[in-house]
């Protein structure tokens, strides 16, 4: 009998509440001021740029599209963590956990295809920069833009309509939706992140073989070239840190669930202890994009480094602009 309970509780998906409790706040608060000092220093060079251009180059659009996603995802840490700061106990109604879940993906899969977007320009730039120039407008970035957050938003729109039978838990897996979750992820895993995971792939090894080929300047352009690679490594560095353990772990999760829920799974509690924290981990990197994605704003526009020599008093390095038109500036800067 003692046995027979031990394992109902170690199946139990409440085995890992401390733990999430002991994990989650701590790192949505860090994750919560680290993406709010960010952000508000991206916001500044936004509007110091909006106000002196009254426009943005199509680079600069995504990257506040970006921003704004990363906002909204933000702004919804401080409700995770009053709910298991409260012993997982939820207040704030069952349409706020709809709601909070439905920003948390439409975040990290709007932040892909973002991050898609930016690859594919600065692979234009640096390879085909005739096409760059031509296809370098607002109107073209912003139906880019408008196309992400609707197919996106559509994607994600069947987290809204989810029933979940407990009002007074958030946050957590119902047991009645794991098998919707799991058709979610074999739909999810290839399209959003399979697939923009290769395109990021592709695009970074052809970037950085022309990046690292001999320049006819060298000396004057190298440490604009450093700058690239750099762009390039933090680019992919994203995904394989933040996004890449959270599918891989959510798979193996959800499947363990679903073998849990029809008692098919024959493995030790421990290891459904080490799968179940593992998800927990990785659902913090994931979540800790918001808060990266200002480093990528600062390495891709020129604009924050020019907002930083105005305010420090430093000089413009202009070894990586070229001319006063704005787009053959942000070229030049895309292709160094």
């Amino acid at each position: 009998m003692n046995a027979s309970f031990q394992e109902l509780s170690c199946l139990s998906s409440n085995s890992t509440d401390v733990f999430k409790r002991q994990v989650y706040p701590a790192a949505y608060i860090l994750i919560f001021v680290l993406g709010v000092a960010g952000h508000s220093l991206s916001v500044c060079v936004f509007f110091s740029q909006w106000r002196t251009q009254k426009s943005f180059t199509p680079v600069s659009l995504l990257m506040v599209n970006l921003l704004v996603s990363d906002l909204m995802l933000v702004s919804s840490l401080p409700l995770r963590v009053s709910y298991y700061m409260m012993n997982s106990h939820w207040i704030f109604g069952h349409i706020t956990c709809k709601v909070i879940s439905y920003v948390y993906y439409l975040n990290m899969y709007s932040s892909v295809y973002f991050l898609v977007a930016l690859n594919i320009l600065r692979y234009l730039a640096l390879v085909r920069p005739y096409l760059y120039i031509r296809i370098q407008t607002h109107y073209v970035a912003g139906i880019v833009c408008a196309l992400i957050w609707l197919f996106m938003g559509l994607a994600c729109s069947p987290l809204l309509f989810a029933e979940k039978k407990n009002q007074s838990r958030c946050l957590e897996l119902a047991e009645d939706n794991v098998d919707q979750l799991l058709l979610i992820n074999n739909v999810t895993f290839p399209v959003g992140f399979v697939f923009p995971l290769v395109v990021v792939i592709f695009c970074s090894v052809l970037l950085a073989k022309n990046l690292l080929r001999p320049s006819p300047a060298l000396g004057r352009t190298r440490p604009c070239r450093k700058k690239a690679c750099a762009l390039v490594i933090i680019s992919l560095g994203i995904f394989l840190v933040c996004f890449l353990p959270y599918h891989i772990v959510r798979t193996v999760f959800l499947y363990t669930e679903k073998h849990v829920q029809t008692s098919l799974y024959k493995d030790s509690c421990d290891d459904l202890l080490v799968i179940r924290r593992a998800a927990v981990i990785a659902h913090c990197l994931c979540t800790s994009n918001s808060c990266l994605d200002p480093i990528l704003f600062f390495c891709v526009g020129e604009n924050f480094r020019s907002f930083f020599a105005k305010w420090t008093g430093g000089r413009k390095n202009s070894t990586c602009t070229a001319g006063r038109n704005l787009q053959q500036e942000e070229l030049q800067v895309l292709q160094n």
